[in-house]
Parts: C-alpha cells; sequence; structure tokens
C-alpha cells in the first residue's frame, strides 16, 4: 500500500513572522487623522513594539526605535533605496539621486552638494529674509489665513525657485504640482493626480532643457545640464530625473513642517511667547520643532535574508523607517512627546541620517529659523481659528502634514 502525503500550505509571511514570535500590527499610514494624532499613536506603537510587522498594504516591516532607524540607515548594503515607499516594494518609476544606493549615489550627489553648503545657504539669508518679511506684510491686515495655503506652500516654493534660478512667476504652478504628486504618492485613489503632476513637471524640464540646448547660461539647471556624472556627461534623462527630485524634496517638505510648528505655537501660548520675546532662541526652537514632529515615514528594502534583532526579515520584504516614532524615542529622550525649546542635545531623524541624509537640511533649518523670527514680529498674538472644530485640522500620510491650518488674530495688535 502507498502512503499519500498532503503538501503543507506555504505559511504566509505573516504566520512567519507571528511563529517567529515578532508584533504584527495593521496601521494604515495613509488615512487623515486629527492633527498629531499620528504622533500619538506611534509613540505608542513604538513603547509595545520596538520592531513590528504591518499587515497593510501588503506587509512590511516598522522599526520603531532610534537605535533601530539608525542601524538601518547605516548599512544601505541590507537596507536598500531602491524602494522607498513601503507599500511599493518594486516601483515602476526610479528618482535620482534618492533612489541610488552607494557609490552611484555618492557621484548624483557630489554634482548637487555645493549648491546646498552651509556657506551658500548662509549667502542666502538676506533674500529669504526679504522674500519671508514681504510675504507676511500682505497678510498682516487680513486678520486670518491659512498658515498652510496662504503661507506655508508660498514662502519656501518661491525661495526655492530663486536658488535654482527659475521665474518666481512659476509658483502657483509649482505648488499646485507638488500637492498633487504628494496627494497620490502610496495612495492608490490618486495615482491619476501624481501621474499628471509627474507628466506637468517633466514637461516643464523638458522646455527648459530644450532652451538651455539653444542658448547655454551659468545658472543652477544651466550647470547640472553640462555636469558630469562621475567620467561621464550627464543624461537628458537624468537630468530630468534629479530635476523632478529637486522640485518634489524642495518644496513639500518646509512647507509640512512649517504647518506643525505653527500648530504647536498657535496652541502653546508660553512656548509662542518666548519666541517672541527672544528671536534669537528660534534656532533651538526650530530642532526641536523638527524632532517632535518628523514628518516622513521612509522606505527601505530589504537585500538578504536576515535575523534582525530577533525577526526574520527576508530578502524583498519592504521596512518602514518609522522616523516620527524614532525622534521621539523614550530611550533617547526624556519626556521625548514634550516640545523643549531648552532641551539639550537634540538630534533627530526629520533630515534622514546616513549617505542619504536630506540635500536642503540647511536651506530648510534656515527658512524655518527665518520663518518663526519675521513672523512673530509681526504678527505675535494669534489662535486656531474657534469657529473651525477640531476635527477639521487634519493630517495625512505616508509624508505627514496638516491639509489646512486657519489660524486668525486681532489686526490692532500686529506690528509694523
Amino acid at each position: 500500500m502507498t502512503a499519500t502525503h498532503e503538501e503543507a500550505t506555504p505559511l504566509s509571511r505573516t504566520e512567519e513572522v507571528t511563529a517567529a514570535g515578532c508584533p504584527v500590527v495593521d496601521f494604515d499610514f495613509t488615512q487623515p487623522r486629527p492633527a498629531t494624532e499620528y504622533f500619538t499613536v506611534l509613540d505608542e506603537m513604538r513603547e509595545k513594539s520596538p520592531i513590528a510587522w504591518n499587515t497593510f498594504g501588503g506587509g512590511f516591516w516598522m522599526l520603531n526605535r532610534n537605535a533601530l532607524v539608525q542601524e538601518a540607515f547605516q548599512n544601505p548594503q541590507l537596507f536598500s533605496s531602491s524602494a522607498t515607499v513601503p507599500t511599493i516594494p518594486e516601483p515602476d518609476y526610479h528618482f535620482i539621486p534618492t533612489m541610488e544606493n552607494p557609490p552611484n549615489h555618492r557621484l548624483y550627489r557630489s554634482v548637487l552638494n555645493p549648491q546646498f553648503s552651509p556657506k551658500v545657504v548662509a549667502g542666502l539669508e538676506p533674500s529669504i529674509r526679504r522674500d519671508c518679511v514681504e510675504l507676511i506684510e500682505s497678510l498682516m491686515d487680513k486678520g486670518s489665513v491659512d498658515l498652510v495655503t496662504d503661507f506655508a506652500m508660498v514662502f519656501p516654493t518661491k525661495v526655492f525657485l530663486q536658488i535654482v534660478e527659475l521665474p518666481t512667476e512659476d509658483t502657483d504652478k509649482f505648488v499646485a504640482w507638488v500637492e498633487d504628486a504628494f496627494a497620490g504618492l502610496g495612495n492608490p485613489e490618486g495615482v491619476e493626480l501624481l501621474q499628471r503632476a509627474f507628466a506637468e513637471i517633466r514637461a516643464y524640464f523638458t522646455a527648459l532643457l530644450a532652451e538651455l540646448g539653444a542658448n547655454p547660461r551659468d545658472d543652477f539647471f544651466g550647470r547640472l545640464a553640462t555636469s558630469n556624472i562621475g567620467d561621464r556627461p550627464i543624461t537628458d534623462e537624468e537630468f530630468l530625473n534629479m530635476s523632478l527630485v529637486l522640485i518634489l524634496a524642495g518644496l513639500d517638505t518646509v512647507k509640512s513642517q512649517l504647518g506643525y510648528a505653527f500648530y504647536h505655537l498657535a496652541t502653546h501660548d508660553d512656548d509662542r511667547q518666548r519666541i517672541i520675546d527672544d528671536p534669537s532662541i528660534a534656532p533651538a526652537a526650530v530642532e526641536e520643532l523638527l524632532r517632535a514632529f518628523a514628518i516622513v515615514m521612509d522606505g527601505r528594502r530589504v537585500e538578504e535574508d536576515m535575523d534582525f534583532h530577533g525577526c526574520p526579515m527576508k530578502k524583498g520584504d519592504m521596512v518602514m523607517l518609522t522616523l516620527a516614532a524614532a525622534s521621539r524615542d523614550t530611550l533617547e529622550f526624556e519626556h521625548a512627546e514634550k516640545v523643549d525649546f531648552d532641551r539639550e542635545a537634540v538630534t533627530h531623524f526629520s533630515f534622514g541620517s546616513g549617505p542619504h541624509r536630506c540635500l536642503g537640511s540647511h536651506l530648510a533649518r534656515l527658512e524655518l529659523t527665518v520663518a518663526l523670527q519675521e513672523w512673530h514680529k509681526r504678527i505675535p498674538h494669534y489662535r486656531l481659528d474657534p469657529s473651525v472644530g477640531p476635527d477639521e485640522i487634519v493630517e495625512s500620510g505616508p509624508q505627514l502634514g496638516l491639509s489646512k491650518l486657519p489660524l486668525v488674530w486681532d489686526t490692532a495688535s500686529v506690528v509694523r
């Protein structure tokens, strides 16, 4: 008599993780939540699960502790940047230099780094401050604004366009394109918006590249178009790709950080008064606000099977580096959930870490510092619009940001 054997059904990835004793969660990082709720939820998750398998969107790992995120950032050979959205392990796009790994990443960054060096950025401060003051003064007599759309979107866009020497008259175009792109990133319902935004940005830079070919010039994109990647000339496709990435990375992040900074200051009078009384505290305030409200939930792809601190990661798995949780890690910071402008040795992951540390970090710090100083010199006393319910001020991912921030003030209190 011949024995028959039923083949065992392969375990699902979630079953494998559960069998290994690793925590499993179901966390949707794309849905709107009340303002700052994401940070509270992620704080709770970090304390329960330094590492967790998230079943959302096909499944991916979440690294929630500071030390674990730092380890991933420092090991690109194990945690690859070739996929950077946790729910998209096989992207049909490739952003340069964002999705490049060493050594190619270094070649591309060497072309871009000089334009965003501390020395170059410091030299831009007078024009950045002038742009900021001009925009604030145009808002002072209104008595109310949506801080996100009326200030946080416009200010960094104008600054960035000036730095890369594009017409500031194109500000509204770029604001709309970037908003549409991030609305669709990681969100299946927004794919059409994202694709259209990408296509329109690409068309803009295709026309610019043709213009530079006919009339070469010594400005930011003129130099980029004639640069070398290692020992060879940059290709047209690389130019278009890098131009798209610069626009996406340069505009939306500062907007989102301004939103959280002003939300906090509108709801914490003591912290706001400190900036009013002593504008020199603004750089320290910026660092602490960046730490408390890290907005990026970055993705990496696992490059080989490994046991990572007791959890069985497989080649091809996606990992979320949960920066919002890691930057508020209670093992690193006392009273980590609180904003403390006197906190010493503030370190955070708002600009990432390792080889992919944010190209524009020096510029972003300056923009945020200038915004806090100049706004509070002129509009020191403001609050959330009481006619707008708290549930109407919401945030969403995958890159965290407030959809709107309605502020009001007495125009008699403005300082001219």
